[in-house]
């Protein structure tokens, strides 16, 4: 019984969203040195939404996640050794899964981040546990700062092939199941012909896939999230504005103790000490070298 409402629990926040407007676009590319992923968290105006971090303890990792206040559910994060995971709803997938597999618990994904360090690990740490109820539902893409990329669709794996790999809420393995074709795919998918592996062009990805208009649309982009996966950066976006972010070092984040942080609250203060220079120079040289970037990049 207890695993029956975690899993309800888990789900809550996916399948709420009525047919095919059931957002999110997750995508990662890397050019042989740089390695960025990127994700748009589409829903309603509510819950609210936060980010926390989470410090290293005795053999576990530390990392950053990202979701809704009113469960903390890690819908999607990174961690201090580059590995990064979110997830998205899909239609129905008649998927085995192990019934002798650890139970689900409502922290079950920030256990993988806790314990892993590549995309090889995580999937492999993810099908220890009973997956029954919520693999059938929605599909993780798993990125790592070597360049590996993998989607979990049921119990199948889509590995990445070329440089890079996109996932929204159809399945690579099963289009015909519905949500298909994706015109968010088919944006994200055209960009990635010429992708420059910048925070710059992954916000003019993410502000090209975005969902709504206004933050008075009934659905919209809540935040985006760029993860430098090398550098170990994540710069957060919120609300559509991509004129505007916070640059996040997790290593020092960590460092500090960890935290938990509302996104209205850190857009609403400018005094924020996650918004100073010294978070945003790691990206200022880069941005130096990609001028172009300025122009795709930021506003909505």
């Amino acid at each position: 019984m207890r695993n029956a409402l975690t899993i309800l629990c888990l789900l809550s926040v996916l399948l709420l969203l009525p047919g095919a407007a059931r957002p999110c676009s997750v995508f990662t590319a890397d050019d042989g040195v740089r390695v960025l992923a990127g994700n748009n968290e589409d829903y309603y105006a509510q819950p609210p939404t936060a980010i926390w971090f989470v410090p290293p303890a005795a053999d576990k990792y530390g990392f950053a996640a990202y979701g809704y206040t009113n469960d903390f559910f890690s819908q999607g994060g990174m961690n201090d050794q580059g590995l990064f995971f979110d997830g998205l709803a899909t239609p129905y997938l008649d998927a085995e899964t192990d019934p002798s597999g650890l139970p689900l618990t409502a922290g079950f994904l920030e256990d993988v981040l806790q314990r892993c360090a590549t995309v090889d690990e995580a999937i492999n740490r993810l099908f220890e546990y009973n997956l029954d109820g919520l693999i059938q539902y929605c599909q993780l893409l798993f990125a790592d700062r070597f360049g590996d990329a993998a989607i979990v669709e049921g119990d199948e794996i889509i590995r990445k092939e070329d440089n890079y790999l996109i996932a929204t809420n159809f399945y690579h393995s099963h289009p015909e199941l519905g949500y298909y074709p994706c015109e968010r795919y088919e944006v994200l998918e055209e960009m990635m012909q010429d992708v420059q592996v910048t925070r710059d062009y992954f916000a003019a990805m993410a502000d090209a896939a975005r969902q709504g208009e206004t933050v008075e649309s009934e659905i919209f982009t809540r935040y985006t999230t760029v993860a430098d996966l090398v550098e170990g950066v994540l710069y957060l976006y919120y609300e559509l504005d991509y004129s505007n972010y916070l640059a996040f070092n997790l290593a020092e984040e960590l460092a500090d103790g960890g935290g938990t942080y509302l996104m209205d609250e850190l857009f609403g203060d400018d005094d924020n000490p996650s918004d100073d220079d010294d978070n945003n120079n790691d990206d200022d040289d880069q941005s130096d070298d990609d001028d172009d970037d300025d122009d795709d990049g930021c506003g909505c």
